[in-house]
């Protein structure tokens, strides 16, 4: 297949994404007008210039930032282990070795994430802000030679996403703007030709480009046809109309996560759009509300006149003037116009729409974490609440972003030889990714307190019968209480250590022994005999 050919059906197939997606551009820009004051999808304003002119209430916004910082901290929190690594094969986790090599694997991950030079808690953070705001949000996970993974937030208004079969996303496009020299020093001068003549005249010259990222297997215009990467990786210039760029990913490196979905959609909605009718609703009354407070303090002028003046006006603004015919009374010629707009109404209703856009937030929830009176126990079922709330919305994150950003992670790290060798047996094996969220770290730290006040209750009993402590396999207690405490797997001995400390421990107690009875056999030995000799010869002296 000609590359004209391939460039104009992928062109058209992302002329039909664009299209399915209008709808949501129109619905994502009075997000980003009336609650968020960020991004822009159907307008275009230069970087710096104002958004916020039609927000009057920061609910939204102050509730939005909440919410995607809890998010970080529930599930990516930098200061400590958000996921662990566990083999599908149940026996490999009984292997100390296999263990070991896992455990050393998410720390070296971990590392990855936190550098800063990753970037990882400041794009993160942008992601969460998008989702909770828009319903949807991205990040790519690029594969730097010589340094490893780099993390990069890409903007909602760049992303066009769809669907396989399974629901899931196979196919990412981003379109995008880049001047001429980065598209040269990216691409090389032959392959956009038109950028390399613009570099040389004016090097900041913008043009438009698609990056598409899409299952190789997937049945889709413009195909490749050949094996290779499991994703198919092209570039194309829309100022060209020709493909520029082609390769593969191992992973997808884009990541493309949904609050929550309506069965035939595909983008996703969000607490931002579940409060976008309030948070008008908030606006519009603010608006109203600081004009009247505005006339009450400052109210237009009535001023008499023999008659009213052609072409005159009715102002109600503050500050101004009205002419009005003079009837000839006794009243004041300059007198201000009473405002009988009912003020006191106002603060009501902005407190219950207010209540009802946190409430979309989930701001009660995350709020009670920060009350510093609350007991460990407290916390505990807190989370299990929030949990269970927030389940399908930590479950289809965890699907659509965490797992897939994981698996880049450690495929970047693998193919770099950052990853110690895994041991023979483990070889064909799957691994496992778990989320160590506070609730679960709660549960074990609750369950490690259990087996330690279960212990301190049995050591009274003991007292009286020390066979109690039959009941229990202390070995595998203090396992318990090092892993709810957090302790690292490499601090804790294996199990085939601690038999053989034990087996040489046993012997040095059996040598010991066996050195403590000689030594009482010689001391009785070296007092029997002065006995015997003098009993001996005392016997020959009377015969």
């Amino acid at each position: 297949m000609a590359l004209e050919q391939r460039a104009q059906q992928i062109i058209s197939y992302f002329e039909d994404l664009k299209n399915a997606r209008s709808n949501w551009e129109n619905h994502w820009q009075e997000i980003a007008d009336h609650s968020l004051g960020r991004r822009d999808f159907t307008v275009v304003r230069e970087p710096g210039r104002q958004r916020q002119q039609k927000i009057y209430d920061t609910t939204s916004r102050d509730s939005n930032n909440l919410l995607a910082a809890a998010l970080h901290a529930l599930l990516t929190n930098p200061s400590t282990s958000w996921f662990d690594l566990t083999f599908e094969n149940a026996d490999l986790n009984e292997d100390d070795e296999s263990t070991r090599w896992l455990s050393t694997v998410r720390d070296r991950m971990l590392a990855a994430f936190r550098r800063p030079e990753s970037a990882f808690t400041t794009q993160m953070h942008e992601v969460y802000s998008d989702i909770t705001g828009f319903g949807t949000a991205g990040m790519f996970v690029a594969d730097e030679p010589g340094f490893g993974p780099r993390f990069n937030a890409r903007p909602l208004q760049e992303l066009f996403i769809d669907e396989d079969s399974t629901g899931r996303i196979g196919v990412v496009m981003r379109k995008f703007k880049m001047q001429a020299w980065r598209a040269v020093d990216q691409f090389g001068a032959k392959q956009v030709p038109r950028a390399a003549e613009q570099a040389e005249k004016r090097p900041n010259t913008e043009g438009e480009y698609l990056h598409i990222v899409r299952r190789r297997d997937l049945p889709l215009p413009g195909k490749i046809n050949s094996a290779g990467m499991p994703w198919e990786s092209l570039y194309l210039s829309f100022n060209d109309k020709d493909i520029i760029s082609e390769g593969g990913f191992w992973e997808n490196p884009y990541m493309v996560a949904r609050w929550s979905k309506d069965p035939g959609e595909i983008f996703g909605r969000g607490p931002g759009i579940d409060s976008l009718p309030d948070q008008k609703m908030l606006n519009a009354i603010w608006r109203t509300f600081i004009r009247n407070i505005e006339k009450a303090v400052d109210p237009p002028l009535l001023v008499d006149d023999d008659g009213v003046m052609p072409g005159s006006q009715l102002r109600v603004t503050p500050s101004a003037q009205i002419t009005v015919r003079n009837d000839g009374g006794s009243r004041e010629p300059v007198r201000y116009l009473e405002s009988r707009a009912q003020l006191n109404l106002a603060p009501e209703i902005i407190e219950t729409r207010a209540r009802k856009i946190e409430k979309a937030y989930h701001s009660e929830i995350i709020q009670a974490f920060q009350d510093p009176r609350m007991t460990a126990t407290q916390v505990i079922e807190l989370a299990r609440l929030s949990q269970r709330i927030l389940s399908p919305v930590l479950g289809r994150m965890q699907v659509e972003i965490l797992e897939p950003m994981v698996e880049r992670v450690f495929g970047v790290l693998l193919r770099s030889g950052k990853l110690p060798d895994p041991p023979e047996v483990i070889q064909g094996e799957d691994i496992k990714i778990e989320y160590v969220s506070p609730v679960a770290r709660a549960q074990k730290a609750s369950e490690a307190q259990a087996i330690i006040d279960t212990f301190l209750a049995t050591a009274q009993m003991a007292q009286a019968d020390p066979s109690v402590l039959d009941n229990f396999d202390l070995d595998e207690a203090a396992r318990r209480i090092a892993a709810g405490n957090g302790i690292p797997v490499q601090i804790i001995r294996s199990k085939d250590n601690v038999i053989q400390i034990r087996r040489v421990q046993a012997k040095l107690m059996q040598e010991e022994k066996q050195k403590e009875e000689a030594l009482k056999t010689a001391d009785v030995a070296s007092r029997l005999i002065p006995a015997v000799a003098g009993a001996a010869g005392g016997g020959g002296g009377g015969g």
